[in-house]
């Protein structure tokens, strides 16, 4: 009986580390988004309402959109999964009360596989309205981003960027995040 649950045991575990490789080797491009855009809340200010949300799930969708339209082997970032290329998203917005615009901003810096920086690209963004109701207020928000990514995109080149086949390459969470900042200033 201990026999049959070795062999069991080590059977599943070579299903898990085979499929574990495969899931790290499957992408040659992953997304970043650092953690701290889905565990701290941004604040958008105006004399009568206070807004508070998170930007990785607004984020998220819309950046993997874009970016998968123009290079097909990409996802998001999970721990430990290695790739060529590394695209970190930097969300940022503003909102504008007297003229009643958001402001936003998205930074995509890429970087090779080993962690080394290939370049900085930023996609500004306005979007004109009012700051009332969530799911309007949502709606805003998500095409001052989409609007933002649109713009990144004419700048981005993914294509060009990669990492040769000797270089080490290092999990996608810790190559988009050595050059972030500790605080971030909204």
């Amino acid at each position: 009986m201990k026999q049959i649950t070795k062999i069991v045991f080590s059977l599943a575990v070579l299903v898990f580390v085979s499929g574990a490789q495969a899931a790290v080797t499957k992408d040659d491009t992953l997304v970043y988004i650092s953690p701290t855009h889905y565990q701290h809340s941004v604040r958008l200010l105006h004399p009568f309402y206070n807004y508070w949300f998170e930007q990785g799930p607004l984020v998220e969708p819309i950046a993997l959109k874009a970016l998968q339209a123009s290079h097909a082997n990409l996802s998001l970032c999970h721990s430990g999964q290695k790739a060529e290329t590394i695209v970190s998203i930097e969300p940022r917005i503003f909102y504008n009360p007297q003229m009643r615009v958001y402001h936003s901003e998205l930074i995509a810096t890429v970087y090779s596989g080993g962690g080394t920086k290939v370049g900085t690209y930023v996609g500004h963004a306005q979007q004109q309205g009012n700051m009332s109701v969530d799911h309007g207020l949502q709606g805003h928000i998500q095409q001052a981003y989409r609007s933002a990514m649109d713009d990144l995109m004419g700048k981005i080149k993914l294509a060009q960027h990669g990492a040769t086949g000797t270089e080490v390459k290092l999990p996608c969470n810790v190559v988009g995040a050595q050059y972030q900042p500790n605080i971030s200033y909204y």
